[in-house]
């Protein structure tokens, strides 16, 4: 799953062309978990 950076608008991504469905542009981010992961130190 990406986000356009111009329109805020979630995309899936199915083919190799990444472009956004609703504004065009070819500028995505790719969404993160919003948890954070822990890690031991041991």
């Amino acid at each position: 799953m990406y986000v356009c950076r111009k329109c805020k608008e979630e995309i899936k991504v199915l083919g190799k062309f990444v472009r956004c469905t609703k504004c065009g542009s070819r500028v995505l981010y790719k969404k993160r978990q919003s948890v954070a992961k822990e890690v031991s130190s041991d």
